[in-house]
């Protein structure tokens, strides 16, 4: 029970400073950009040292609740409806013509997998299965459930 315990406690330390962690995150940013406005940083690598190295990342994000993006969501919206509505008959027809290919593709694709197949090819991919399944075996894992930020 000693290493159970033990890798209990691990867990849930990991968990805890991965709060920590988080928390000062923001001033670490703040930090970051302060050495990198000092000229201090090469390659935007603003730490390093025989734990760690640290580099800052700009990722891209997007602002979808945006006035002006959620306008042309509509317009665009709006633009596909009147388009749908515009183009109906069309629409339907090669929407029929799409199915009909769609079933065609479906029969060669059965003709296909008939000519790739024998009762001699179907026995061979049993016996294999069996013997696979004499193989089985099991490895043994641990499930770790951590008391998360229990103090």
């Amino acid at each position: 029970m000693e290493h159970l315990k033990r890798l209990a406690e691990i867990r849930n330390q990991i968990e805890r400073l991965k709060v920590e962690a988080e928390a000062i995150e923001p001033d670490a940013i703040l930090e970051a950009f302060e050495i990198i406005e000092s000229k201090k940083a090469r390659k935007n690598v603003v730490f390093n040292d025989d734990n760690a190295k640290i580099v800052i990342q700009l990722r891209t994000r997007y602002d979808n609740e945006n006035l002006s993006v959620a306008r042309l969501d509509e317009d665009i919206s709006r633009e596909y409806d009147n388009l749908c509505r515009s183009n109906a008959i069309p629409i339907e027809n090669s929407q029929a013509y799409i199915n009909d290919l769609k079933e065609m593709l479906a029969e060669a694709e059965t003709k296909h997998e008939a000519l790739l197949s024998s009762p001699y090819l179907e026995t061979l991919e049993k016996q294999r299965a069996i013997a696979l399944n004499k193989t089985e075996h099991k490895v043994p894992a641990l499930a770790v459930y951590v008391h998360y930020l229990k103090r």
